[in-house]
């Protein structure tokens, strides 16, 4: 993978930009240029010729049609023609691709992230299409090559936007705050090394990614704990922000509460969201907080009322791009919740209900992932991924060939696009 420990911003597809005009031409062997042809042949071959010659159809309709394929496809064909390299290169056909593959409701594009649980061997991740879950019992994961040629102790998905993923790798286990930070994206095999940013006297806690569409931005946050004798708890959490636009980190307003390490950080709507536990004196009640990425201020995310007894381990995901909820009530039953509208209390809407009486091992810490095609719901319980179908009541394992992929603990739904951490963005 094609690494850059420095480089511009990223190049976001969703600003507004006019059309390219290109000359599209389609590659032509030696041979065939050369080759000498009988007059009445080659006036016959001319006609043809003209016929389906890329210079006769209208840049839109080919636009159109290339909008329409796969990376994969796009990036081969980047490779035998420059006029198509630099079309599939271009910001506006960037944008009108990931917006296809965005609303592409068969979710051909989108992909798997997963990362696996230590079991004597490194870290590794991977991925794997979204929908071979459904076609074949055993899923076959591709292991994405680690941007850190040396070697690790351990390594974090912080989180993905618009194909592009953001891990954090520790080197070493002495220095457990200290983390090395990479913007990739695996269909390119492209990745950024973000610039350090110590934390010498706290522990970092959580990372976060997404986009600040007001600023045409990709940010990362990170939040670092300190001891405070001062503060209730002893510790105040320091906020710091990276700004792919200026590649660079700045400080902004501090966390108003101390973060759990375990919790991941949910990306929706230009918001991060996480849970977190308030103070002592209040009892540690759960609490959604949010950080507006473009006004880069702190929200509580009002909840739904679970109702029932017995409210227990709640944990936050994300469903088809919606926040949601899943709440465990006295190890009995799971509810999931979903905020179809973002910051719309009354938008939360209790998807499903998962019984555990037919699947008691599972009563463990749970983190819903995504909806599928076929309204199964992707899962990681602990070191497990499943896929519940909401209509049988039943769960199903999906099983790795890959045995380095037998335990994993964490789950990330993204999409294959075009979009580069590295590209500068010529439209600017």
């Amino acid at each position: 993978m094609e690494n850059q420990s420095q480089g511009s911003a990223p190049s976001h597809p969703n600003h507004r930009l006019d059309p390219p005009s290109y000359e599209l031409h389609s590659p032509v062997s030696n041979e065939q240029s050369h080759r000498p042809e009988s007059p009445h042949h080659e006036s016959r071959s001319r006609s043809r010729n003209a016929s389906l010659s890329p210079q006769s159809i209208p840049e839109e309709i080919i636009i159109e049609i290339l909008s329409d394929l796969p990376v994969k496809s796009l990036l081969r064909f980047g490779c035998v023609s420059k006029s198509w390299k630099s079309l599939i290169s271009d910001p506006f056909f960037i944008r009108k691709h990931l917006k296809r593959i965005q609303n592409d409701r068969k979710f051909s594009e989108k992909r798997v992230l997963i990362k696996t649980a230590c079991s004597g061997s490194p870290f590794i991740i991977g991925s794997f299409p979204l929908n071979a879950i459904h076609e074949d019992p055993f899923v076959k994961a591709t292991r994405i090559e680690c941007p850190l040629e040396r070697s690790y102790r351990s390594i974090k998905i912080v989180g993905s936007c618009d194909g592009l993923i953001c891990i954090a790798i520790r080197e070493d286990a002495e220095f457990l705050s200290k983390y090395t930070l990479f913007l990739l994206n695996p269909a390119l095999r492209v990745s950024k090394r973000l610039p350090d940013l110590n934390c010498k006297t706290g522990i970092c806690l959580v990372y976060g990614f997404g986009f600040d569409a007001s600023k045409d931005d990709y940010k990362v946050v990170r939040v670092c704990s300190h001891p405070d004798k001062a503060i209730e708890d002893g510790y105040k959490s320091i906020v710091d922000v990276y700004s792919s636009r200026t590649n660079r980190w700045r400080r902004i307003h501090d966390f108003p509460f101390r973060v759990s390490r375990n919790e991941g950080v949910k990306h929706v709507d230009g918001t991060l969201n996480w849970s977190v536990y308030g103070s002592r004196k209040a009892g540690f009640p759960f609490t959604i907080i949010s950080l507006d990425l473009a006004r880069e201020t702190y929200d509580e995310v009002m909840q739904p009322c679970y109702g029932g007894g017995g409210v227990g381990e709640r944990t936050l995901g994300v469903l088809d791009g919606c926040l949601c909820v899943l709440c465990h009530h006295a190890c009995s039953y799971a509810d999931v919740w979903v905020m179809k509208e973002y910051g719309k209390t009354a938008s939360w809407t209790k998807l499903i209900t998962i019984s555990y009486a037919q699947h008691l091992r599972f009563c463990t810490h749970c983190t819903p992932s995504f909806t599928s095609v076929s309204d199964e719901i992707l899962l990681c319980f602990g070191a497990t991924l499943v896929v519940y179908n909401p209509k049988e009541d039943k769960l199903r394992v999906p099983r790795f060939p890959d045995k380095g992929f037998t335990l994993v603990s964490r789950a990330e739904v993204y999409e294959e696009s075009l979009v580069s951490p590295i590209v500068i963005d010529r439209h600017r």
